[in-house]
């Protein structure tokens, strides 16, 4: 009974995995990726930054990157899309709909197990903003955080925790609700 549960739970994994589309990242890449950046940065220091930084590194795959951030210092310190941000503010960020999302990302990241964030921002080498969900993680030991993130668009994800773009309010509650519920009546039909 146990080896039929194995295989189809294997099966499952395997089809899940075939059924994404390969040219854009999924969020279970994004926080290994993240996970991989922060334990580098935790041995290395910041001496790891410019492996990071390298947009032809590990940390660049698909349609996302790795950036870190130094929320103490409120600095950007690498972003390998993006490299005119490193050195800015990053608690001044705001996004394409106003959103300032830098102050956003420090509190996530500075959770036990991190978080997610969600903003608009374009994909590299273009000016059309879309929904991008990013993880963000704390590195032990000192003070950075890392991110990565996925465009919601590409990833087919009909959920996305959008409604904490701004301080929740209770009519996001019931919002949120309401899109739970809408997704279990499609899965149920």
């Amino acid at each position: 009974m146990s080896i039929r549960l194995w295989v189809v739970g294997l099966v499952l994994v395997i089809s899940a995995s075939a059924s994404a589309d390969p040219q854009y990242a999924t969020r279970e890449e994004v926080v290994d990726k993240v996970r991989a950046a922060a334990e580098m940065l935790a041995a290395a220091g910041h001496e790891a930054l410019p492996m990071i930084a390298d947009p032809e590194g590990e940390f660049v795959w698909k349609d996302t990157y790795v950036f870190v951030v130094d929320c103490d210092a409120d600095r950007v310190m690498a972003n390998p899309r993006f490299p005119e941000r490193v050195g800015g503010d990053i608690k001044q960020h705001t996004d394409y709909a106003g959103f300032r999302y830098g102050a956003s990302l420090c509190e996530k990241a500075r959770l036990p197990d991190g978080g997610w964030i969600t903003y608009r921002w374009p994909r590299s080498g273009s000016s059309e903003p879309l929904t991008k969900t990013s993880f963000v993680l704390g590195v032990p030991g000192i003070p950075l955080q890392v991110g990565a993130g996925v465009y919601v668009e590409e990833t087919g994800d009909r959920y996305v925790d959008h409604y904490y773009m701004h301080e929740p309010q209770p009519q996001d509650q019931r919002a949120r609700d309401q899109d739970r519920q809408d997704l279990e009546s499609d899965a149920s039909q």
